[in-house]
C-alpha cells in the first residue's frame, strides 16, 4: 500500500508539472474559452437582463424602408437621430449612446451637423464613441482640451490598468462638444474570435479615457467605484452575457423615427414613448452592411451595441465575473491530481478505475459550476487536463509493474552504469559485443584528499558507510550532467562525456559538474565530519582530448570504458591539485572549449612525468554568469603577475602576487620567486614547470 501510495504522489507531481507547462504556455486557453461559453449557456438566465436597457436597431428592414420611400441611402443624414433624439427626450429617457464615431462631416451639409448638435445640447444625455487604436497617427490637438472633460480625472489609480493607444478617431468637433460624454468603442476578440472581454480604461498621452460602459455607468451610478471593478490578468473586464442576441427589447429605428413623425403630426405614435421612462437607450446598427456584427459564447452574430449594452448592465448590477488567484487554480490542480492518481493506482480492477475517474471528472465539474453560481471562472480545461493525465499514468503503471522482473535487472544494471549506456544496449543489443570507437571526450578524474589515512581512522563499516555517501552524491551529480560513469576505483571517481551519446558541449558538461561536485561537498562537509570526525576535500582533474570508448574485457565479462592518453591526463592534473593547492585543474584543450562559458585563471605551464611537451593548465573558479566582481579583479591581477613572472619581473610579480588575498595558489608563487631570486633559472627557461610526482 505505501509503494502505491508513493507512486500516486509521485505521478501527481509529475502531471502537476507537466499541466503547469501547458498551463504557462497558453495550450488551454482556447479549450478553456469553449467551455466557458458552455456554463454561460447553461447557466445563464435571461431574466437577469435589465429592462431599463433598450436598442434602438437600424437594422435591414431600417434601411431599406428609407431608401425605398424617401430615397435615402446609407449612410443616414444626422437629421434622423436628431429625430430619434427628440424622441427619446419626450419619452423621458435617462442617457443615450448612438454607436456612430461621426468622425467626419455629414454629406448632407453643414446645417446637418449643426441641427444634430444643437438637438444633442438640448437633450444633455447623448453618449458618443470615440475610436481608440493602437497604431501612430497625427493626433488634431485641437480636440484635446474639449477630450480633456471626458477624461477620468477623478481616478488617477487606473492608471496601472489603462490599455495603453496611441491615436483616436473623434467625432466632428461640434458633436464632441455637444455630447454629455464619450467611450472607446474598440474592444478585441480571443483568439478563437469570439468576444468575452471588455477593456474599461484606457490611456492616450496623458489623459484616461473610459470604454463607453464604463462612462455611462459612471454618469446612471455616481455610487460606482471603477477600481472596485473585478479585472482579469489582461486588465480587462469578463462580460458575463446573461443570453443570446435579443436578450435586451430592442426597436426598429424604422418605427422610433415613425413614431416620432406620427407625434409631430398629433397622430398615435407606432410606440408610445412612455415605453422608455426612465430607460438607458443604445442606438446602433444589426444590417449586415453596417459591418459592426460580432460573435459572442452564445450567438454567431450580435451587434456590437448589444455587447456594449451587456457590459453596461453587469456595471449597474455590480454583477461580475472574477478570475481567482492562480494560486488558487494550482492548488485545486494539485489536488485532483494527487486524488486521481492515488486513487487510480490503488484501486487494482479495471471496472473499478474508470468510474473513479469519471467521478473525480464529476467533481470538477461540479465545483467549477458553484464557481460560476459564485461569480467566478475558475478553469475547467487544466484541472480535468490532470485529472485523465493522472489517470492514464496510474493505468500505465499499475499494467507496467506486471514486467517488474524486467525492470529490476535493469535498474541493477544502473547501480554500475550510466542510464544512456542501459538504453543503448537496450535499443541495440550489437552493442554488447566487444570492440571500442575512437571519440573527442572529456575526461573526469577525482580523488579525496588524504583518504588513506582517513581509512585507518575509520572501522571498515563506518568506511563504507562514508565512502557511499560520498559517492552517491557526487555521481549523481555526473549523471546529471549526462556524464557516463566509468569506474570507482577506491574513493576515485572515473567518469567521462561525449560518450556513447554525442555532446557537443562535453567540455561545459564537465566543468559545470565539478564546479557542483565541490560546491555540494562543501555543504556536506559538516555532515560528514560529524559523522567520521574528518572533513573531506577533493580534488578534480579534467581534460578533453581523443580517446577508445566502448566494451574492454573478455568476451564473459567486460565494461564500458575509455582509454588513452586523455585519460592518463586527467589523473595527473588530479594529483596536480595537491601541488597547486588547487580544487579543479583543467587541461589547455578544455579550458579552450569551455572558455566562453566557464570563468578560470590560468596555473602554470607544466610537463609532468613522462611527458615531454609541456601543458598549460587552468583551474576553473564558477559559470561566467556568476562570477563576483571581486574574483574577476583578482583573476586579472593574478594574470598580470603570471606574466611579469614568465618574463622574470620578479619584483613586480611579487607585489602584484601579494595583493591577491587568501589565496594559496599565490602565496605558492610568491615563495616561488623568492627561491628563484635566490636561484635564478638559466637563460634559456621558458616558465615551465617540471612536476616530479605523479
Amino acid at each position: 500500500m505505501k509503494n502505491k501510495l508513493f507512486r500516486g504522489l509521485m505521478i501527481a507531481i509529475v502531471v502537476f508539472s507537466i499541466t503547469f507547462i501547458l498551463y504557462v504556455g497558453d495550450v488551454f486557453d482556447v479549450w478553456e474559452w469553449k467551455t466557458w461559453d458552455l456554463r454561460l449557456r447553461l447557466f445563464s438566465e435571461s431574466s437577469r437582463a435589465s429592462e431599463n436597457i433598450v436598442i434602438f436597431l437600424i437594422d435591414q428592414n431600417s434601411l431599406d424602408v428609407y431608401e425605398q420611400a424617401m430615397e435615402i441611402s446609407w449612410p443616414w443624414p444626422r437629421e434622423m437621430y436628431s429625430y430619434i433624439l427628440e424622441y427619446c427626450m419626450r419619452a423621458g429617457a435617462k442617457a443615450v449612446f448612438i454607436d456612430f464615431v461621426f468622425s467626419e462631416s455629414s454629406s448632407w451639409g453643414v446645417d446637418d451637423d449643426q441641427l444634430f448638435a444643437e438637438t444633442m445640447a438640448i437633450s444633455n444625455d447623448v453618449f458618443l464613441p470615440i475610436s481608440l487604436s493602437k497604431s501612430t497617427k497625427e493626433i488634431d490637438e485641437s480636440s484635446s482640451p474639449v477630450l480633456k472633460t471626458f477624461s477620468l480625472t477623478g481616478f488617477p489609480s487606473l492608471g496601472e490598468s489603462a490599455i495603453p493607444m496611441e491615436s483616436v478617431s473623434l467625432p466632428v468637433p461640434n458633436l464632441l462638444s455637444s455630447a454629455k460624454g464619450v467611450g472607446n468603442t474598440t474592444f478585441a476578440q480571443d483568439k478563437d474570435s469570439v468576444y468575452r472581454r471588455m477593456p474599461l480604461v484606457f490611456s492616450l498621452n496623458d489623459l484616461l479615457l473610459p470604454s463607453v460602459p464604463l462612462a455611462l455607468s459612471l454618469f446612471l451610478d455616481e455610487t460606482l467605484s471603477p477600481a472596485d471593478i473585478p479585472l482579469d490578468l489582461s486588465n480587462q473586464m469578463i462580460i458575463k452575457y446573461y443570453g443570446p442576441t435579443g436578450t435586451y427589447a430592442s426597436y426598429s429605428a424604422a418605427a422610433i423615427i415613425n413614431s416620432y413623425a406620427k407625434l409631430q403630426e398629433g397622430k398615435p405614435p407606432q410606440i408610445p414613448p412612455e415605453t422608455f421612462k426612465g430607460k438607458v437607450v443604445f442606438i446602433g446598427g444589426s444590417a449586415p452592411g453596417i459591418l459592426d456584427l460580432r460573435p459572442t459564447p452564445f450567438s454567431p452574430v450580435c451587434p456590437g451595441v448589444e455587447i456594449l449594452a451587456t457590459t453596461l448592465d453587469n456595471l449597474l448590477q455590480k454583477d461580475f465575473i472574477r478570475i481567482p488567484p492562480p494560486l488558487v487554480l494550482f492548488l485545486f490542480i494539485g489536488i485532483l491530481s494527487l486524488i486521481t492518481a492515488i486513487g487510480s493506482s490503488i484501486l487494482k480492477k479495471i471496472w473499478m478505475t474508470i468510474p473513479f475517474a469519471v467521478f473525480c471528472l464529476g467533481l470538477l465539474a461540479s465545483v467549477t459550476s458553484l464557481a460560476f453560481g459564485w461569480g467566478y471562472w475558475l478553469e475547467f480545461v487544466a484541472p480535468g487536463f490532470a485529472v485523465l493525465l493522472s489517470f492514464t499514468g496510474a493505468m500505465v503503471l499499475n499494467y507496467s509493474f506486471e514486467g517488474r522482473q524486467k525492470r529490476y535487472i535493469k535498474s541493477a544494471f544502473r547501480h554500475y552504469l550510466s542510464p544512456d549506456v542501459i538504453d543503448r544496449v537496450l535499443a541495440d543489443s550489437s552493442l554488447l559485443r566487444l570492440g571500442g570507437e575512437k571519440r573527442i571526450i572529456t575526461s573526469y578524474f577525482s580523488d579525496v584528499a588524504g583518504f588513506t589515512s582517513i581509512s585507518e581512522s575509520l572501522s571498515p563499516e563506518e568506511l563504507v558507510h562514508l565512502l557511499n555517501d560520498y559517492l552517491s552524491e557526487m555521481t549523481d551529480i555526473i549523471l546529471s550532467y549526462g556524464g557516463t560513469l566509468d569506474k570507482y576505483e577506491g574513493d576515485a571517481i572515473i567518469a567521462f562525456w561525449n560518450a556513447p551519446l554525442d555532446q557537443p558541449d562535453h567540455a561545459v558538461r564537465a566543468c559545470r559538474a565539478a564546479l557542483d561536485c565541490q560546491k555540494r561537498l562543501e555543504e556536506l562537509r559538516p555532515e560528514f565530519a560529524q559523522k567520521s570526525g574528518h572533513e573531506l576535500f577533493m580534488r578534480i582533474g579534467l581534460n578533453s582530448g581523443p580517446a577508445v570508448v566502448g566494451n574492454m574485457g573478455s568476451h564473459s565479462r567486460f565494461d564500458y570504458t575509455a582509454m588513452g592518453d586523455t585519460i592518463n591526463m586527467a589523473s595527473r592534473l588530479e594529483g596536480a591539485c595537491k601541488h597547486y593547492t588547487v580544487p579543479i585543474l583543467v587541461g589547455d584543450t578544455t579550458f579552450q572549449m569551455a572558455q566562453d562559458d566557464i570563468a578560470a585563471r590560468e596555473v602554470d605551464l607544466i610537463r609532468v612525468v613522462g611527458k615531454s611537451k609541456p601543458e598549460r593548465v587552468y583551474q576553473i573558479l564558477e559559470e561566467k554568469s556568476q562570477i563576483s566582481l571581486k574574483m574577476k579583479e583578482n583573476v586579472t591581477t593574478f594574470h598580470k603577475a603570471l606574466d611579469f613572472y614568465r618574463k622574470r619581473g620578479w619584483d613586480d610579480a611579487l607585489n602584484l602576487f601579494k595583493k591577491i588575498k587568501d589565496d594559496k595558489l599565490s602565496a605558492m608563487y610568491v615563495a616561488r620567486i623568492e627561491q628563484l631570486k635566490q636561484s635564478p633559472p638559466p637563460d634559456d627557461w621558458a616558465g615551465v614547470y617540471d612536476l616530479t610526482q605523479k
